[in-house]
């Protein structure tokens, strides 16, 4: 089984040296560098060294915050590696998994990863009982585009003169549907009905009414 290290620092301008020597003094077999920001996801060769190691084998690290920033990221980057069947070592940290003390760890890394997970879905689940009890349903929730918004008026005004059809209308504002232009009359405050909303015999257009 391999030991394969890994090290990280988030600019150019930031050296390796500390981190290498120290991987190299722990008998890493062979060493994965990336100079990117811990916030960001795609790591290029931290995924390499994943796609390279086989069950069994000891990732090494300097320290926890070379693999993540966050807590959260942190806890999913150690669950992947559990599943991996991989072991970690943090040189700085007190984590070693190849002992029974660092797999404890790792179990209550991996338990905090499902337990936030349930966390999730139970606020998911309660939030869409509270809509439902107040009359609404889980969904994209009903609006008008900001663009319809500020067209409204004019919409409005020109509906209430009477001299323009819904066909006209809508081909003037860039109105897509009947159905998004009584939304449109609804939100500047009109009354609509729609069925009275019938074509007329002139030209083939619509009414208003």
């Amino acid at each position: 089984m391999k030991k394969l290290g890994y090290a990280r620092v988030s600019t150019q301008e930031q050296v390796l040296d500390l981190q290498l020597d120290a991987l190299r003094h722990a008998g890493c077999d062979d060493i994965y560098t990336d100079t990117v920001s811990g916030v960001q996801a795609h790591k290029p060769n931290w995924e390499k060294l994943l796609a390279y190691a086989r069950a069994g084998d000891t990732i090494v690290i300097w320290r926890l915050d070379r693999l993540g920033r966050s807590t959260k990221h942190l806890i999913e980057v150690v669950e992947d590696l559990s599943r991996r069947q991989l072991h970690l070592i943090s040189l700085h940290d007190p984590i070693d998994t190849t002992s029974p003390g660092g797999q404890l760890v790792f179990q209550i890394f991996c338990a905090l990863a499902e337990h936030e997970r349930n966390v999730l879905v139970q606020r998911t689940r309660a939030g869409l009982q509270a809509a439902r009890a107040r009359g609404r349903q889980g969904g994209r929730p009903p609006g008008l585009a900001p663009r319809y918004q500020k067209v409204a008026p004019a919409v409005k005004e020109l509906y209430e003169a009477g001299q323009q059809s819904t066909r006209q209308l809508m081909a003037y504002f860039q109105i897509g549907s009947r159905r998004t232009l009584y939304k449109i009359l609804r939100f500047a405050g009109c009354q609509i009905n729609e069925k009275s909303m019938v074509p007329t015999s002139k030209a083939g257009d619509e009414a208003l009414p």
